[in-house]
């Protein structure tokens, strides 16, 4: 395990996910990842299978969807399954685990896609979070993003198999849950900071992520930042050919935060340069029942919290903190 050159952060090589690991290589990679999610609850992972390729035109895709005029970007505004474009300055943190609500909203701009619904399904249109994507008018934009959430759909299947071994269950554990997962990508575009900043602007507030796991790529501006366990916040440094990964919520929540769902930020601080990065939320299927198991219980009533349905617990985190979505 290398790691950074800040050494605050592990890098952990999962290149044998695609090489079929067996059992005692999951064992091993299971080990690296308990040991981050038991501190930092954030880590690099390295030959993580997307083609450098892919990665460079998904940013090129996400920057020239952000230059669009507003005019054509609000067309496809966040609907109410929370799919299309969200306006700069369009989320405040209000529903968070550990923060009070902020002040200011989040100085970022976003396009969201999530999983697709099939038309037939019975859910589609009825349930939250079931219904339709959206999309600009460009072919291009559709195809390099689509081939991204492929992409990034299938490492998280993989990496499902060293967090099932980092829990201490069978490696097939979580991809059970995960059938089908419920999935987000996210185009974020972080204007330049104002000259004057109050101190409590920020391009994302502190917050932890609601669900299980997020995969991360970030350009070279900086401004991610996480918070260590003595209260100190500290960067989380651009490292070529790796993405950064983090634990949310729903994963403490299973395992009665003995995995920690780390507070992270991001603060644009440079006037004259965009921050670009790219979110893929990776979560149960939202039929899941959260329990937390029964080996991270240390007594009779040592548990935290209770049994929910994921789609019941998430639906109502964006609805508190994403009220601009149109239908609602």
């Amino acid at each position: 395990m290398a790691r950074p050159a800040n050494g605050e952060l592990p890098v952990i090589d999962v290149g044998s996910l695609w090489r079929d690991a067996g059992d005692g290589e999951l064992s091993r990679l299971g080990e690296q990842v308990a040991r981050a999610c038991r501190s930092t609850g954030f880590f690099y992972i390295a030959n993580h299978g997307v083609a450098r390729e892919l990665i460079d035109a998904a940013f090129a895709a996400n920057r020239r969807f952000h230059a669009l005029p507003l005019v054509d970007k609000l067309r496809i505004k966040l609907n109410r399954w929370h799919r299309g474009y969200q306006a700069l300055a369009g989320s405040t943190l209000v529903s968070s685990a550990r923060f009070a609500p902020a002040r200011h909203p989040n100085q970022l701009e976003s396009f969201f896609l999530r999983h697709e619904v099939d038309p037939a399904d019975p859910r589609y249109q009825v349930q939250p979070l079931q219904g339709p994507n959206q999309w600009p008018d460009d072919a291009d934009f559709e195809d390099t993003v689509r081939r991204y959430d492929a992409a990034m759909c299938d490492a998280g299947m993989r990496l499902l198999k060293v967090f099932s071994t980092a829990i201490g269950e069978a490696p097939d554990f979580f991809a059970r849950r995960f059938s089908p997962p419920a999935t987000c990508l996210r185009l974020i575009h972080y204007p330049p900071a104002p000259l004057h900043r109050p101190d409590d602007l920020y391009g994302a507030h502190p917050h932890t992520d609601y669900g299980f796991l997020t995969i991360l790529a970030q350009d070279n501006v900086g401004g991610l930042e996480v918070r260590k366990p003595d209260g100190t916040w500290t960067p989380v440094p651009f490292v070529p050919d790796t993405f950064i990964v983090n634990i949310g919520d729903i994963l403490a929540r299973w395992t009665n935060d003995t995995f920690n769902s780390t507070p992270h930020r991001v603060i644009n601080a440079s006037p004259d340069r965009d921050r670009y990065s790219i979110g893929y939320f990776f979560d149960p299927n939202l039929d899941t029942e959260i329990s937390t198991l029964q080996h991270f219980q240390d007594g009779a009533a040592a548990t935290k919290y209770a049994p929910v349905r994921y789609g019941d617990y998430f639906n109502g985190r964006l609805d508190a903190n994403y009220t601009d979505r149109t239908g609602i």
